[in-house]
């Protein structure tokens, strides 16, 4: 009975370590999709921050859109993982924090389709739940690429990868040794 829960963590482990990665890529994809389909609604969002100048927002908004897909096309690939998820974070954290400043009259502009672009207080605890998933993200994706074996989500890759450090450390103490003499 113990090895079918073995087998079973196996399984389940490692797919629920990507789950937070699959929820930013299809949250930035769908985004970049939804602003896509609705672009001039989206510039009109973007007009309410009052903070571009006067006919910029429609660039703005295709600059957006092409910054989320890019983010979701960044995070499926391994190489660009760390900096997409990276850039996740930061971009969350600048939409979020110009929607707090600047008040927008609940307007948000993140998800026509689903919401008709209202925002409000649970937009910004969405957000920040959205900017701890791309941390985690990126955690994790600097630590693999770091040495191609610690996790910051799966601790026993951790205490496998420092063990197989240090006795590749002792290995070379020992030639430097053997060495010099």
């Amino acid at each position: 009975m113990a090895s079918g829960h073995g087998a079973l963590r196996v399984f389940v482990e490692p797919r629920l370590k990507e789950l937070p990665r699959i929820i930013l890529i299809a949250l930035f994809g769908f985004a970049a999709i939804d602003k896509l389909a609705h672009l001039s609604r989206f510039a009109v969002a973007l007009h309410s921050y009052h903070l571009l100048p006067e006919g910029t927002e429609r660039y703005a908004a295709l600059f957006i859109v092409m910054a989320e897909m890019a983010i979701a096309i960044g995070l499926i690939t391994r190489r660009w993982r760390s900096p997409a998820s990276l850039s996740a974070a930061l971009i969350l954290t600048a939409f979020t924090a110009v929607y707090i400043i600047a008040a927008p009259e609940d307007t948000c502009g993140c998800w026509f389709t689903l919401t008709l672009a209202k925002g409000g207080s649970l937009h910004v605890l969405q957000n920040v739940v959205f900017v701890g998933l791309a941390v985690l993200v990126w955690i994790d994706s600097r630590s693999l690429a770091g040495t191609g074996k610690i996790s910051a989500i799966n601790p026993e890759v951790n205490s496998a990868s420092s063990q197989s450090r240090s006795d590749g450390e002792e290995l070379s103490h020992t030639k430097t040794q053997l060495h010099d003499v």
